[in-house]
């Protein structure tokens, strides 16, 4: 492995293009005052984390979820389907073993279906949709990365520029015209991920951590700043690229007599999680 320049976990500030419009990314340091590490670093790293991307295709697995918020602690148990590079199926478990509701999405769409009470959820595949069906606040793209334990953001190699590092020793990577920076710490003996943060243009809207330190999937802490909300998912069992059947992934219609909320008309499920 070719040698870096400091011996701490590396942190790693990473832009890529997520929208057509281009943003100024008000980032802790600026790349005028950071040297440009040598093309070998920066091909290490970059390849390093697409090739462990390309490693996990799929993902199905039971969670145990602990959400914290206010001094309160609710206790969840959820069925996973993930498959990249956008499809995630959650499953909420209930007293008795019973499918209480289920939440899918395809990168463009969210739907969820309350079995128990019969409402119909649907809407982008935004932050707030999700936030609206989990009380947590996160893109599904995003979260399905984060299960999978991957960063939430890919990488480009060829669209990605890399300085550093700075005074943090912290690595700046960042692509053109991007609303979206995530800041990873690296171990520095084989680049495993760490932890991270994620920021939509200047704002902090997530924070991620795996415990304890080590290769597979172990626990996941997620926090979102804004909101004071932690979520602790804990991988009771799990199967990696594994062939998943389409039709878990298939956007169902509403049932018949189903209360249908439309989360883009701005309108609030009330859910429960028995």
């Amino acid at each position: 492995m070719i040698g870096r320049p400091s011996l701490r976990p590396l942190t790693l500030i990473i832009g890529i293009v997520l929208s057509g419009c281009a943003h100024a990314l008000n980032l802790v340091v600026e790349e005028k005052d950071l040297p440009r590490p040598s093309r070998p670093v920066v091909q290490e790293i970059l390849h390093t984390l697409q090739e462990r991307e390309a490693a996990v295709t799929s993902l199905k697995a039971v969670l145990d979820i602990t959400v914290r918020y206010g001094g309160t602690q609710e206790y969840r148990q959820w069925v996973a389907a993930i498959e990249r590079p956008d499809l995630i199926r959650l499953e909420n478990i209930g007293w008795g073993g019973f499918t209480s509701l289920v939440v899918l999405s395809d990168g463009h769409r969210l739907v969820a279906h309350a079995l128990l009470q019969n409402i119909f959820v649907e809407g982008s595949a935004t932050p707030d949709s999700v936030a609206a069906v989990t009380g947590f606040r996160v893109a599904p793209a995003h979260l399905a990365r984060l299960l999978l334990g991957l960063p939430p953001l890919s990488i480009q190699v060829e669209k990605t520029e890399l300085y550093g590092p700075d005074g943090d020793h912290a690595y700046l990577l960042r692509e053109q015209e991007s609303s979206f920076t995530q800041r990873l710490w690296l171990s520095d003996d084989d680049l495993s991920l760490l932890r991270g943060e994620l920021y939509d243009r200047q704002s902090l809207r997530l924070r991620f951590r795996y415990s304890p330190a080590g290769h597979g999937l172990r626990s996941l802490i997620l926090e979102e700043p804004l909101k004071q909300v932690a979520m602790e998912v804990s991988y009771r069992s799990y199967n990696l690229n594994i062939e998943l059947p389409r039709e878990l992934f298939r956007i169902p219609q509403p049932t018949q007599g189903a209360q249908v909320v439309n989360l883009d008309a701005g309108l609030a499920p009330l859910l429960r999680f028995p």
